[in-house]
């Protein structure tokens, strides 16, 4: 079963991954000045996130950008029927969405430790002793990654000071953090969990917020 497929058929009813490139607004390495590096007028922002007329992250489309294909493909990422990434498929998973994220005050403790997909040798220098700390490997451009940092954010927002959230962009499928990370993991969002004693505690796969809220519970009591 390839990786969006797994996702899918494990979450359904709650979101679907997608999976490819980068979002955002600004253009992709290349495309600077070409239409498929402009907003367009049936462009619309969803949460934070640029979307482009087919409804999906402008900078990643397949449509827009065909030379991305190959790479969807490699990541298993495609749905033959309707030819483009299932990632990006609404005939097939209309509930993809980008929800704007829950406010959260200053003193939330949430860093990126890469932003570009750079490589990020080891974990362990950045656990905090004395708080759970979830280091999310995401991207831009996948849905199911937007739901577990808008629940995340929440716990923020309600005032949780015992967590400390740590942000790792994958970017792309073939980025230097993804090699490192991500290229025998099935399903994103990625999540490695610290517990307060500053080790390894456990890790999942996918936009499971009742097996996440459960580990940071078991690991708050390391």
């Amino acid at each position: 079963m390839t990786k969006s497929k797994m996702l899918f058929s494990k979450q359904v009813g709650l979101i679907a991954l997608v999976c490819g490139g980068c979002a955002g607004s600004t253009p992709p390495p290349g495309t600077a000045g070409t239409s498929h590096g402009k907003l367009t007028e049936m462009s619309r922002v969803e949460g934070d996130i640029v979307l482009c007329s087919h409804k999906v992250p402008e900078k990643v489309c397949s449509r827009h950008h065909p030379e991305l294909v190959s790479q969807f493909k490699r990541a298993g990422d495609w749905c033959t029927p309707h030819g483009v990434p299932e990632s990006q498929c609404r005939e097939c998973h209309p509930d993809l969405s980008f929800e704007p994220l829950p406010k959260v005050g200053d003193d939330a403790d949430i860093k990126w430790l890469s932003k570009a997909g750079e490589d990020v040798p080891s974990l362990d220098a950045h656990a905090v002793k004395g708080k759970v700390t979830v280091f999310d490997f995401y991207a831009d451009w996948c849905a199911a990654c937007r739901k577990v940092d808008g629940h995340v954010f929440q716990r923020f927002a309600a005032g949780d000071t015992k967590l400390a959230y740590r942000k790792l962009n994958l970017v792309e499928w073939e980025s230097p953090l993804a090699k490192r990370y991500v290229q025998n993991i099935p399903t994103l969002p990625y999540v490695v969990i610290y517990g307060t004693d500053g080790k390894r505690f456990s890790e999942l796969n996918g936009a499971d917020i009742a097996s996440l809220d459960k580990a940071i519970a078991a690991a708050a009591r390391r």
